[in-house]
């Protein structure tokens, strides 16, 4: 275990972070409207109170999406949503599920095990993970009771739990709220550029504008990832089956200026009592996925290390932009693409054209 990780977490426990907002340009009037309407007095929540709203889910859920993609949104301040129309759907949590037990072990785990559990969500270590599961098997049920996450459940092994995005940004609200230098938070924030298993912890949310930490998620053969990141004012979370650069795309095409002032506006009009028409369901109705994932390792212990997600035969680094070291069925888009693309961010998000594909 990086000590060094754990040990930043727990002395910067008490101190200020600054946003790791990316080196570009601001969409100025997003900014504007943003801030102004996050001025409001903050909203608090109850402990394990599962609405992180008083206006209907439907006055929310207008984002697009297909039934492989799911998305959810929250802003600090005044209480402002966006989603997908199956944010409460549960979804294979995959390593976003490192959040609840790391959380557990340090409310009721070992002085070591609390090490064990910060360095296990900046590294995103599943051989921690099946230790500190194996230890403590009621960490997950026990905080979504807690948390008042509803859809989320452990499974027989904690590469079989499942969670949503709902409930993940609810979670990540509440430990905002209770410490907004929550331990679990510090690590989110000094995650590793490079997993312990060599995968890049860079997509997603991630890539959204005044971001601080991030927790990403990636099932073993690449098809299914997910990401949930925190700024000052804002906790957004996103899965979707397909490779990390259609998560990023799938992010970057809701979480968009235009779509903040119009989650905005079917908010403020709720708040008033106005009439808010909810959106027809279309792409985001339709039923899950029912593919089964499974992120836990099945090789012996001593083999486990680095071995089970992101590594290749060869034993090298499992960048996604190498298709020689990932299924060729991943749906990436090439490094050529890549650098084509202009980015255009606003006050916490970026908008850019991009079609989402599906890895089968």
């Amino acid at each position: 275990m990086k000590v060094g990780t754990a040990l930043a977490a727990f002395s910067l426990a008490g101190g200020l972070l600054c946003a790791c907002t990316p080196s570009q340009q601001h969409d100025s009037k997003a900014a504007s409207a943003s801030a102004s309407n996050a001025s409001a007095s903050d909203l608090r929540h109850e402990l394990g109170e599962p609405a992180l709203s008083d206006v209907p889910d439907d006055v929310s859920q207008f984002l697009e999406g297909n039934k492989d993609q799911q998305l959810s949104y929250y802003r600090i301040g005044d209480g402002m949503r966006m989603a997908t129309a199956n944010e409460h759907e549960p979804r294979p949590a995959l390593s976003l599920i490192k959040l609840y037990i790391a959380t557990y072990v340090l409310e009721k785990g070992s002085f070591e095990d609390k090490y064990e559990a910060l360095d296990m969500i900046a590294s995103s270590s599943d051989t921690s993970a099946e230790e500190l599961f194996e230890k403590y098997p009621n960490s997950i049920d026990s905080v979504a009771k807690e948390y008042g996450l509803q859809a989320t459940k452990a499974g027989e092994q904690w590469g079989t739990s499942v969670t949503s995005m709902y409930d993940v940004v609810r979670f990540v609200v509440q430990l905002k709220e209770d410490n907004p230098t929550h331990p679990v938070l510090v690590a989110m924030a000094h995650a590793d550029p490079i997993s312990e298993d060599g995968y890049e912890q860079d997509y997603g949310t991630a890539k959204l504008q005044n971001v601080v930490g991030t927790k990403w998620g990636w099932s073993n053969d690449k098809t299914l990832h997910s990401s949930v990141s925190f700024g000052k004012n804002f906790v957004v979370a996103a899965t979707t089956y397909g490779s990390a650069d259609d998560l990023t795309d799938f992010v970057k095409d809701e979480v968009t200026g235009s779509n903040l002032r119009k989650g905005t506006d079917r908010y403020q009009k709720a708040l008033n009592g106005e009439s808010v028409a909810p959106v027809s369901p279309s792409k985001s109705s339709a039923p899950a996925s029912k593919t089964t994932i499974t992120v836990t390792s099945t090789l012996p212990k001593s083999e486990k290390k680095g071995s089970d997600k992101g590594q290749s035969k060869d034993g090298g680094k499992a960048k996604r932009g190498d298709k020689s070291k990932e299924p060729t069925d991943a749906g990436k888009k090439s490094d050529k693409k890549k650098k084509d693309k202009k980015k255009e961010p606003t006050s916490s998000a970026q908008s850019e054209s991009a079609t989402s594909k599906r890895s089968e």
